[in-house]
């Protein structure tokens, strides 16, 4: 009979292998759906029905009293429109232009993005560690994007990596922004900003129709790709969603966020098994960043038991 401590270990490693497997296969399953409906239609799908469960999730956890924004409706409106608009649009106007392993790879900055904003807002300089991971994780990051050939910084897939890149700023931004809301639980705090943020990306919508950059997919060829955009509404954004925070709540965010690490291998998994045959040094640059990640997952895990021992 194993311990409530084995036990809970035990789930929460099932729920992060879920949530790697839909991940993973988010990007080049959102590179299909692309075909046939457009970003700004996808992303007021994806987010729409995961605002639904956020809230479905609060009523049932904190009740209706949770719904108030407490005075800060515009700084979560804000944060919302980051973390749901600028992301979900920026990332998938960059997939149309480039790879999925590689939008997997910068969006894997993530991690590193919030120590350098944290150094530069509040002065908390990352150890000399650390500082060794990001900076493997950046070269390794570089040889992705060129594969040794830096021409590609201005070529082809230059400004669908840039929207990817944006889109992980974006993000960067959200996450922190949760610290700017004290006493608001994670299911709160994602339920009211992602259902406000919903708000920002209908406008994105209406611009995008009116300027002729976005249209409304025909029912008939969505019916092509209905399992891909069932993998993306429900699959990845409310399953996903779901079993990142169940699997939180039974590891803890360290080593949560170290399964995290690994889902851009899944993507480049899924690349090789579609028959693409990266380039040797985009290949050491890949492992460098799932490396460097780990390490400093690790290390940070490592800190924090010598800080909290129990």
């Amino acid at each position: 009979m194993p311990t409530p401590n084995a036990h809970d270990h035990r789930r929460g490693t099932i729920y992060m292998l879920l949530v790697l497997c839909f991940w993973g296969g988010f990007l080049p399953v959102g590179k299909s759906a692309l075909a046939v409906v457009d970003p700004y239609w996808l992303t007021t799908m994806r987010f729409g029905a995961a605002a639904c469960v956020f809230i479905a999730m609060l009523l049932v956890h904190e009740g209706r009293s949770a719904l108030r924004t407490d005075g800060q409706l515009l700084k979560i409106m804000l944060f919302g429109a980051m973390g749901f608009a600028g992301f979900g649009i920026s990332l998938f106007e960059g997939l149309r232009l480039t790879r999925p392993e590689i939008s997997a790879m910068i969006l894997a900055l993530g991690p590193v993005l919030t120590a350098l904003f944290q150094w530069w807002r509040n002065g908390r300089r990352p150890d000399n560690f650390m500082l060794g991971c990001i900076a493997v994780a950046l070269c390794g990051e570089l040889l992705v994007v060129t594969a040794g050939d830096v021409s590609r910084l201005v070529g082809g897939d230059a400004l669908g990596n840039g929207l990817i890149f944006l889109a992980t700023l974006f993000w960067t931004a959200y996450t922190l922004g949760g610290q700017q809301f004290p006493g608001w639980s994670p299911v709160r705090y994602s339920a009211l900003s992602c259902s406000l943020g919903w708000i920002a990306i209908l406008i994105g919508l209406l611009i995008a129709t009116a300027l002729g950059r976005s249209h409304p997919p025909e029912p008939a060829r969505m019916l092509d790709v209905w399992p891909q955009l069932s993998f993306i509404i429900l699959g990845v954004s409310v399953f996903g969603i779901l079993f990142w925070n169940m699997g939180v709540a039974k590891l803890g965010p360290l080593s949560a966020g170290l399964f995290a690490n690994f889902v851009p291998v899944i993507t480049y998994g899924i690349a090789l098994a579609m028959g693409r045959r990266p380039d040797t040094l985009e290949l050491v640059g890949a492992a460098l960043v799932v490396v460097a990640l780990v390490a400093s997952n690790l290390h940070q895990r490592m800190k924090s038991r010598l800080i909290s021992p129990v």
